[in-house]
């Protein structure tokens, strides 16, 4: 088991020293409330008409500025990439200063670029999850799309829950610790080596809706799939240091530039 983890990382309201802190020792770090309950319901509002947006697409498509990453028989919304663009009640979260505060605190940096907005869907019974990962691969750390400036990987993921997450719909589990391997995820598949996988060690991260995760590109983490009753949607924003990312992505082709 990885040495600095303690249960109090769960449940903890802390200041933006704290946040430093687990961030450092822990590879993530939660913040509790930094959205209201209006603003939670908006949000949900918004990812409803994502998600019938989504159901009148025969395949994974491009609309209105973002990419619906769906199946369809059986129906599963996967995700929508740079969500923002076709649902404009999400775009301006971005930007926000509460978020990019967090992001600009941990990267150490007061200008950042945005690479991801994306509105992730887990709903009852469609048996979507996803394996243990590092998002360094899916930066596509170790060629010549990405550069790491800081020697940290060069990003931060931020998620921000919509729905409650419990250990029965879905939740991200992570190895707290795990960042401090560096990259050890296959450079073709991402797939992540079984030494390195110590999941005794694994926890599972229990937010309300408001509450944001925040997390590094070594972090090994990953999510089965959601057994409740309910939907388990999570907002992910994105931020790299600028001069990492040579990657297009949809939507924002290699970033936009956010400045605290």
């Amino acid at each position: 088991m990885f040495a600095g983890w303690d249960a109090d990382a769960v449940g903890y309201d802390p200041s933006m020293e704290d946040v430093r802190t687990r961030f450092a020792r822990d590879g993530f770090a939660i913040l509790r409330g930094v959205l209201g309950t209006d603003e939670c319901a908006a949000m949900a509002l918004a990812f409803d008409r994502l998600l019938r947006r989504a159901r009148g697409l025969e395949s994974t498509a491009d609309v209105g500025g973002s990419r619906f990453v769906l199946d369809t028989d059986p129906f599963r919304l996967h995700r929508v990439v740079w969500c923002g663009a076709a649902e404009p009640a999400l775009a301006p979260y971005g930007a926000d200063p509460r978020l990019l505060g967090v992001a600009a605190t941990l990267l150490g940096s007061d200008e950042l670029v945005q690479l991801i907005q994306q509105a992730h869907f887990k709903l009852p019974g469609d048996e979507v999850g996803f394996l243990w990962h590092q998002d360094a691969s899916n930066r596509r750390y170790g060629t010549d799309l990405w550069s790491d400036i800081d020697g940290r990987g060069s990003f931060l993921q931020m998620a921000l829950a919509v729905d409650a997450m419990r250990p029965d719909n879905g939740p991200l589990r992570v190895i707290p610790g795990s960042h401090r391997l560096g990259f050890v995820a296959d450079p073709k598949t991402g797939t992540i080596p079984a030494e390195h996988l110590d999941l005794d060690a694994a926890v599972d991260l229990e937010l309300e809706p408001g509450d944001l995760a925040v997390f590094g590109p070594f972090l090994l983490h990953g999510s089965p799939p959601n057994h409740s009753s309910g939907p388990r949607r999570l907002f992910l924003q994105g931020y790299a240091l600028p001069g990492a990312n040579r990657r297009e992505y949809p939507g924002c082709g290699t970033g936009v530039v956010r400045r605290l």
